[in-house]
């Protein structure tokens, strides 16, 4: 059985899921006040990618903390697992 990770890495290629080394950038809010942790940052390149990306979340329980620019003044956008 695929674990999620392998699942968004077939959605969206290797290259979108990122799991190791510097995640800070999506872990925290724009003023690196409030931090979380992620199990991965999956960076979809469109419409269908990010359906998949959906469908593999909700099939596996995972919750989904979608992100633009992280620019939420009220924190929105910082992932917590």
């Amino acid at each position: 059985m695929q674990t999620l990770i392998e699942t968004l890495r077939l959605a969206v290629g290797d290259a979108h899921v990122l799991t190791e080394g510097d995640l800070s950038a999506w872990e925290q809010d724009w003023r690196r006040r409030v931090h979380g942790k992620a199990l991965a940052v999956v960076r979809p390149a469109n419409t269908q990618e990010v359906a998949a990306v959906v469908k593999a979340c909700a099939a596996a329980g995972a919750p989904i903390v979608p992100q633009g620019g992280n620019t939420g003044l009220s924190v929105g956008s910082t992932p917590d697992t």
